[in-house]
């Protein structure tokens, strides 16, 4: 007789083999005429695919296989930095087959409905595809009026075909992921436009309602869409597409999707990919939505998988930018003139503009800047103009040698002496040349701006100015 104790671990052996068995995975391939080689699987999330597993072809047979369960959503395989074939990952044992003379055509599946459906799909667009491509060879190689009638009208009835195959393959699909995704990656089809009440066509209706129907088919829950290039794509457009390019509309716009994002990953992806892109953003005044995205959710609670060092880091970049924001009041500098003997201050200067430039005689840009600078100043000066020149070095012999050498007819000032100012921590001066465009109230018009593209806006705000006082 077998002991209970026996028995006891048998069965605790048994129950160990079974749970490694299902937090395992086990992909099988047969691609026929596929040569021998290295091939990876790799998993699609948000913008890029990342090789997750490696086999080796042999005789057409390979394997992916690790004791770790994959995410579900869609991977690929690669070949030669090449695509072969993507796959859905739904049940983590399954095995495809097929050949290099017809990848997708000649496809069999056995245990994942996810992919048995896929290739279904793709199957009949593919044939259907093929009789497109014959009706509009067909169609190029006559110029007869009747012939050209009919192969339109056998194109348009194709498309209602395609058309209606596409909608019953979600209506009847609909709980799956395969067909949830397809609908993803689709626009929404625009409805005929309205009419105003002038009579004139509502040119706007397209615009509004793709925005509002972006998402219908994107399940925030289910972190698949990410898995994919489903959600990534369709975020993306609705930021930078759909999305006026100025930080209020960004700002809203990011707010709507993370309140949207109900699944941690999906939120943790999207806080990072719009933080990241805008704090990197080449276009003036985008840092203000890395302070809002800062504000709103990492320094609020709501980036838990941060650390506290990065956490801190990310306080200090948006205590620095926030003062500097266009529309805020900059701060005021205060340095000493080119003798050292008074002081200057940016908020004694009375102009309707003012022009704050940080700069160093030793620095390459700001020996082209700077003399395109004073061409300008010379140009607006009697337009109440100033220039508020600050040196960022704190030897002054060669700045004061570039200023009397180029005739630099600014309000200079810099350190000097034992006195050192703080606009440098103020005006967050990592390099030189840093130039700000202020109104009467000092308040920050536009900043880090080329002394060319001030040039042009300086003139477009003169004229329009001179324009109302007419």
């Amino acid at each position: 007789m077998i002991g209970i104790k026996n028995l006891l671990s048998s069965l605790a052996i048994i129950t160990s083999f079974f749970i490694s068995a299902q937090n395992s995975y086990q992909l099988d391939f047969k691609v026929i005429g596929l040569p021998d080689g290295e091939l990876f699987l790799a998993n699609y999330y948000g913008s890029g695919q990342y090789y997750k597993d490696t086999a080796v072809v042999k005789d057409g047979k390979f394997s992916f296989s690790g004791v770790k369960p994959l995410n579900e959503g869609m991977y690929s395989i690669v070949k030669d930095n090449g695509r072969l074939f993507d796959i859905f990952v739904d049940e983590q044992r399954f095995s495809m087959s097929t050949d290099t003379s017809g990848l997708i055509k000649n496809m069999v599946i056995n245990n994942s409905p996810e992919n048995s459906l896929f290739y279904e799909y793709m199957n009949y667009l593919s044939a259907q595809q093929i009789i497109m491509k014959e009706l509009r060879a067909k169609k190029d190689a006559t110029e007869k009026k009747k012939e050209l009638e009919n192969i339109d009208k056998e194109i348009e009835e194709l498309d209602k075909t395609v058309s209606g195959y596409r909608k019953g393959f979600f209506k009847k699909h609909k709980d799956s992921f395969t067909a949830q995704f397809l609908q993803a990656m689709e626009f929404p089809e625009i409805p005929e436009t309205p009419k105003l009440k002038d009579g004139s066509l509502d040119s706007l209706f397209p615009y509004r309602y793709t925005k509002a129907h972006l998402f219908d088919h994107i399940n925030f829950n289910d972190e698949r869409f990410l898995n994919s290039p489903a959600y990534h794509e369709k975020m993306t457009y609705y930021i930078s597409k759909l999305t006026p390019q100025v930080p209020d509309s960004i700002n809203a716009a990011a707010d709507y999707l993370l309140k949207k994002a109900n699944n941690p990953e999906i939120f943790r992806y999207t806080l990072s990919y719009i933080t990241s892109t805008y704090e990197k953003s080449e276009y003036i005044g985008m840092d203000a939505v890395f302070v809002h995205m800062a504000r709103n959710y990492y320094l609020n609670g709501k980036a838990d998988w941060i650390t506290e060092a990065q956490l801190k880091k990310v306080k200090e970049r948006a205590d620095a930018l926030e003062p500097l924001l266009i529309g805020k009041k900059a701060p005021n500098i205060v340095v000493k003139d080119t003798a050292q003997k008074n002081y200057l201050q940016l908020y004694d200067v009375k102009a309707k503009y003012t022009v704050v430039y940080i700069w160093s005689p030793e620095c390459g840009h700001c020996k082209k800047s700077t003399p395109v600078l004073k061409k300008m100043y010379d140009r607006y000066k009697d337009d109440d103009l100033k220039v508020f020149a600050v040196g960022n070095d704190f030897e002054n012999d060669k700045w004061i040698e570039f200023i009397k050498k180029n005739q630099l007819n600014f309000i200079n000032g810099s350190d000097g002496g034992e006195f050192t100012s703080n606009f440098r921590h103020l005006y967050d001066v990592y390099s030189t040349p840093q130039t700000y465009l202020l109104d009467e109230d000092k308040k920050i018009i536009v900043k880090k701006i080329e002394v060319e593209e001030l040039d042009k806006l300086l003139g477009e705000l003169i004229k329009k100015d001179k324009a109302k006082n007419e």
